[in-house]
C-alpha cells in the first residue's frame, strides 16, 4: 500500500479539506514574510538641520548644503555615496558606496549626514533614536 492510498482510507472529505486549509493557513503567512522587502531610503541631514528623504531605488545626484560649501550626493542602483566637496581630508567619499540598512557616511568637517534606513521593524536602524557610533 502507498501512502497515498493509506491516506484515503485513513481520512474522509472533511478531514482532507481541513488539512489543506491548515497548510494553506500556514503556507501564506510564511510566504508573506519571504516576499520581496520594500527599498530602504536614504536619510540626508545637512548642516541647516534640514533632513532629506530619498528612496533608494530612484536614481539621482543631489547638493546639499554644507559648512564649506554645497555637498554632492548621488544615488545610484540602491546605493549612495558623498562626491567630492572641499574638504579637508575626504573622509566622506573615501568611505564610498554604502547600501546596507544601517550604514552610515559622514562629513564631519561640512556636517553633512547620510544614513540608509530599513523598512522593517526587526531593523534596528528603523528606530529613531538607533546610533552605530558615537565621535568627538
Amino acid at each position: 500500500m502507498n501512502w497515498l492510498a493509506g491516506w484515503r482510507q485513513c481520512t474522509n472529505a472533511t478531514d482532507r479539506w481541513m488539512a489543506f486549509v491548515t497548510a494553506l493557513g500556514i503556507l501564506v503567512p510564511c510566504l508573506w514574510t519571504l516576499r520581496g522587502q520594500s527599498d530602504g531610503m536614504v536619510v540626508i541631514r545637512d548642516a541647516l538641520s534640514h533632513e532629506i528623504v530619498w528612496p533608494l531605488r530612484r536614481d539621482t545626484v543631489m547638493e546639499v548644503a554644507g559648512r564649506l560649501g554645497p555637498v554632492r550626493v548621488e544615488v545610484r542602483d540602491h546605493r549612495v555615496r558623498l562626491l567630492e566637496y572641499q574638504s579637508p581630508r575626504l573622509v566622506g567619499t573615501m568611505i564610498g558606496w554604502i547600501a546596507r540598512p544601517g550604514q552610515l557616511t559622514a562629513c564631519i568637517p561640512c556636517g553633512v549626514v547620510i544614513q540608509i534606513k530599513g523598512q522593517g521593524k526587526d531593523d534596528p536602524s528603523s528606530t529613531p533614536d538607533h546610533y552605530d557610533g558615537i565621535i568627538r
